[in-house]
């Protein structure tokens, strides 16, 4: 059997063939379209799912940068001015009005309009609390996708430079040939002495308040 077309004549087998192509080409258009853009690092928890759900979308627009740093400047907004943080919560205020009087703000901004979805989609789900942990999740993701590692060391007293430089040279050395250390330092006298060191999801507990409750669970132990 043969159909006509005003550009000629083709077989039926002809015509199958050009729609499985067409059929198989709109699909992977569609699938290019909605994939999932993984982040370098792995954040869990309900944060985590927020962050790497914009982070992807981010990608794909070509906006992660701008996103991080209208992100930073929105936690920057919540941490000083006073009755934000209350707001985004409180319990007599209706999802659409939050929404509305942050969407506001947002479009007065210039905020990314992928920032106010997320924003309204957390308000809807009750997870406006979470904001500011979303803010420092995706933080973390773009941080690696930078190279950069985060390592918080918290002393008894304040570091000497050569302390620093001696902790500097010991914690870089672990690091991969593309990775930067970005050191960020701490006291707390109840440490008594010594340190904690944090970097990346590991823990390193070298304070003589720890080594005094192991000696003391140590000793409470019976001989």
């Amino acid at each position: 059997a043969v159909v006509s077309t005003q550009s000629g004549h083709y077989g039926r087998g002809d015509m199958a063939a050009r729609l499985a192509a067409a059929v198989r080409c709109h699909s992977r258009s569609l699938s290019t379209a909605s994939e999932f853009i993984r982040g370098p690092v792995q954040v869990f928890g309900i944060e985590g799912r927020y962050a790497h759900a914009l982070y992807s979308a981010a990608t794909k627009a070509g906006s992660a940068d701008a996103i991080e740093s209208q992100l930073n400047s929105l936690q920057g907004a919540i941490d000083s001015v006073s009755g934000v943080k209350e707001y985004l919560t409180l319990p007599v205020c209706s999802k659409e009005e939050k929404k509305s009087t942050l969407g506001g703000a947002f479009d007065e901004a210039g905020i990314d309009p992928l920032i106010g979805n997320m924003v309204s989609t957390m308000i809807d789900n009750k997870r406006s609390a979470n904001i500011s942990g979303v803010v420092g999740a995706f933080n973390t993701i773009m941080a690696a996708q930078r190279g950069e590692v985060p390592c918080k060391v918290t002393s008894a007293a304040p570091l000497s430079d050569e302390h620093l430089d001696s902790l500097k040279g010991a914690l870089g050395s672990f690091l991969k040939p593309n990775e930067k250390l970005l050191l960020d330092t701490a006291t707390d006298a109840s440490l008594i002495g010594g340190m904690v060191v944090e970097i990346g999801d590991k823990r390193v507990d070298m304070s003589t308040a720890s080594k005094i409750k192991k000696l003391k669970t140590a000793l409470s132990l019976p001989l």
